[in-house]
């Protein structure tokens, strides 16, 4: 198997595990479309590998995910401002598309959450087979204080947690420790 070049993702194959770290530790490893992009390449290259067992997914610099990448999310709106219709639907459906193909992973993944795990990263820990978070993690959902509807990860926080806790999350942007 041949992993893809990446400028946002660390790779490090261990025997059958694959070692696989969000490394923008300088913004909490908030994900840009770039690593979105990056982490695609990666599932898809490992989907059909047999000899990958585990996909080990892990922050650098002591935080798991901070959520979407806030520049990023600018330049979808600008986009949206300057005619572009589609570019929050493009933006928000490229992270949807992310984390729906990990979900559909045959591999077991393994989160190993420290420090923030908020929105996006959050939806990347409930897709995980296993999260194991460090006791200073903190989770939650703070797209709504943005005025961003969490569509593209609710459907898995509800299956991970529940719809009466994903609601709780999502209404009061209240986040809670690991």
């Amino acid at each position: 198997m041949a992993l893809p070049e990446t400028e946002f993702l660390l790779l490090q194959q261990d025997g059958p595990f694959l070692h696989v770290t969000l490394n923008r530790p300088e913004v909490r490893n908030a994900l840009s479309t770039g690593m979105a992009q990056e982490l695609m390449r990666v599932f898809a290259a490992v989907r059909d590998d047999e000899s990958i067992r585990a996909l080990i997914l892990r922050g650098a610099g002591g935080h798991f995910c901070a959520g979407g990448d806030i520049k990023d999310m600018a330049g979808a709106r600008a986009a949206l401002a300057s005619g572009d219709q589609d570019a929050m639907f493009r933006f928000n459906r490229a992270f949807g598309e992310m984390i729906t193909v990990c979900n559909e992973l045959p591999q077991t993944v393994v989160a190993v959450i420290e420090g923030a795990s908020l929105g996006g990263g959050f939806g990347l820990a409930c897709v995980s087979d296993i999260a194991i978070a460090h006791a200073d993690a903190t989770f939650g959902l703070p797209e709504t204080g943005l005025g961003v509807i969490p569509a593209q990860i609710a459907p898995f926080v509800v299956k991970r947690i529940g719809l009466t806790q994903t609601r709780r999350l999502a209404l009061t942007g209240i986040r809670f420790k690991g």
